[in-house]
């Protein structure tokens, strides 16, 4: 009679060698995942920023009235304000968005809340590249009320392969460039 062998598991260096695979695969992964990460998240700001632009820009046209879209610090407060201040990451700690019917630039008594958006921790700021600009006044023709203006959407790592500008012309239409190398050419905004 012959005995067939029995194969009761791993040897030690084949158990280190499958270790040192995953080790070398993991090296080659974890940067490649993380630029993934960071572009996703990019990518994701700048959808919500321009998504939420545009609902400004509609709101209002739709109400006939003046329409805020400005940059708060409380905006998941009880009672949220627009920031004046220019440090150059407010915008990704959030915007809020209303219906300025006594016209004073602020949210308060009379005025009616729209939207909010609270705090991006995910971003590696949203600046302004064209000067700080604390909010966007829409006319009730969809027209803003002050000049154009850009931003520039960073990664954590602020890796400009990455990066996103955004350019929004005086109509108040907004449209996304690949990285902050572009620029915003005046005679291609509309």
């Amino acid at each position: 009679m012959s005995r067939l062998a029995v194969n009761r598991g791993f040897t030690l260096i084949e158990l280190l060698i499958v270790v040192a695979i995953a080790v070398i695969l993991l090296r080659v992964a974890v940067p490649a995942m993380q630029g993934t990460v960071e572009a996703s998240a990019v990518n994701k700001h700048v959808t919500t920023f321009m998504g939420d632009l545009r609902y400004a820009r509609s709101e209002a046209i739709k109400n006939g009235a003046v329409v805020v879209m400005c940059r708060s610090v409380n905006s998941e407060a009880a009672s949220p304000s627009c920031t004046t201040t220019n440090p150059s990451n407010v915008w990704a700690s959030g915007w809020i968005i209303f219906v300025d019917r006594d016209s004073s630039d602020d949210f308060n008594t009379g005025d009616t809340m729209l939207r909010v958006q609270g705090n991006m921790p995910d971003s590696g700021g949203i600046g302004g590249s064209s000067g700080t600009v604390n909010m966007f006044k829409f006319r009730s023709t969809g027209m803003l009320s002050a000049g154009m203006s850009s931003f520039v959407f960073n990664t954590i790592s602020v890796d400009s392969s990455r990066q996103k500008l955004v350019c929004i012309s005086m109509q108040g239409r907004a449209r996304v460039l690949p990285n902050s190398t572009s620029s915003c050419n005046s005679s291609n905004d509309s």
